[in-house]
């Protein structure tokens, strides 16, 4: 009986997946694209539909036969907020159930503030977004925080002394859960990045990798649907793959590494040290502003500015050596370019990344590998986290119509997620 609960609710996230990819889905396309057999796709369909997470939405006529009943997510079933965290920048969304963003604003990044103060200021704006959007808190099933890695997700906190040493090992669900009245779901961003894009867009293929840039660089893997964790969900972690002939220091002690030789600060500090560039792209180098000064050297070399674009270039060129060393561990024939980084220079990017693994990629011989722009690089991290917190819903949805006042339904365990959660 205890298997038989366990596959019920894997069958019920498996399906509401797809339904929430498609829009609109029959029951006999559920079948066919789960791999479920018919009988249970009904059974399982008939409890989402008990539970008001999907209803019934028009019919599709195919030959003579039998017309098809079409399914759509309830979109008001729930909603899940999303906070993707960086040193230069922060997003936050407000998505319902259907996976839609229904909310979002863009806010400062960690900077050197505290932990203690970025949390606070989390909480003030999540509550104004919530206010604005006319969404009740005893709607929100929970918030998905995206921040970089090394995480401990099982704790909630950060492994690292990053942006500041008041980071390390601090209990960063538990404090935002208590403050939000919500629970709260740490995840990598780069591994969010590629949920969001799983469950928003179709992509044709469910084994692709990613490659996050914010002011740091990551990697993520989802392989037939499921993001690979690793051993402590620290996985895929390319922005510290070493690249050859490279000696820069990195943050994490090594040298060499992809992030200290190509991500956004390793290309301000390039623009600062170019005689005249840095005052002709209104680069400053203050920290906090890395992103919006690597953005000033995009939108230089986006207006033809030859010397940004080879300063762009030179970067996508090792971002280009660490995907290919990502293609040739995981053998995918996809690799999306996602993160607020590429919201200019994205273009200039895939077009050097594609022409790496074009000529480097093991794979290569049997067909090059794609390289795509998400759908939404800005925003795709912290749409994966709200989305993250969808994905445990099925089993613990309030009912349409509102919750009890102040009742937060618990988020369980699910082969994605940890074992617990930070709540207050």
């Amino acid at each position: 009986m205890l298997l038989d609960g366990v596959a019920q609710v894997v069958s019920s996230r498996r399906l509401l997946d797809l339904v929430r990819t498609r829009g609109t889905i029959s029951r006999v396309e559920l079948a066919r694209l789960s791999g479920l057999t018919s009988p249970t796709v009904t059974h399982v369909v008939r409890g989402l539909l008990d539970l008001g997470l999907v209803h019934e939405s028009g019919v599709q006529q195919r030959g003579r036969g039998q017309p098809r009943r079409l399914l759509s997510v309830t979109a008001d079933a729930g909603y899940a907020v999303g906070i993707q965290v960086d040193l230069t920048t922060t997003t936050a969304v407000v998505v319902d159930f259907a996976g839609a963003t229904v909310a979002s604003a863009g806010l400062r990044g960690s900077g050197r503030r505290s932990p203690d103060r970025t949390v606070g200021a989390l909480v003030d704006h999540v509550g104004d977004l919530l206010a604005s959007a006319g969404i009740p808190r005893d709607r929100v099933l929970g918030v998905g925080l995206v921040t970089h890695g090394p995480q401990d997700r099982e704790r909630g906190m950060l492994l690292t002394a990053q942006p500041t040493p008041a980071w390390e090992r601090y209990p960063l669900t538990a404090r935002l859960a208590a403050g939000l009245g919500l629970p709260v779901l740490l995840e990598n961003d780069a591994t969010a990045a590629a949920v969001g894009e799983l469950w928003t867009r179709d992509l044709d293929t469910e084994t692709f990798g990613l490659v996050y840039m914010a002011s740091g660089i990551g990697g993520a893997v989802v392989v037939d649907g499921v993001a690979y964790r690793g051993r402590a969900s620290n996985a895929v972690e390319i922005g510290h793959v070493p690249l050859p002939d490279a000696r820069s220091p990195c943050v994490c002690g090594n040298r060499g590494c992809t992030q200290a030789e190509a991500g956004p600060a390793a290309v301000v500090a390039q623009a600062l040290a170019h005689e005249g560039a840095a005052e002709r792209w209104g680069v400053q180098g203050a920290v906090e502003d890395t992103l919006a000064d690597f953005e000033r050297v995009a939108r230089a070399a986006r207006d033809r500015d030859p010397d940004a674009a080879a300063l762009l270039t030179t970067s996508a060129r090792r971002v280009g050596q660490a995907a290919t060393v990502l293609v040739n561990l995981f053998d995918v024939d996809t690799v999306l370019l996602a993160g607020p980084a590429f919201a200019t220079a994205g273009p200039l990017y895939r077009r050097v990344v594609d022409a790496a693994l074009s000529e480097h990629a093991l794979s290569r011989t049997l067909s090059p590998p794609r390289v795509a722009l998400s759908g939404q690089v800005a925003t795709v991290a912290a749409v994966g986290g709200a989305l993250t917190v969808l994905r445990g819903a099925p089993d613990a949805a309030p009912p349409l119509g509102g919750a009890r006042a102040g009742a937060r339904p618990p988020i369980d365990r699910t082969p994605d997620q940890p074992a617990t959660i930070g709540a207050p």
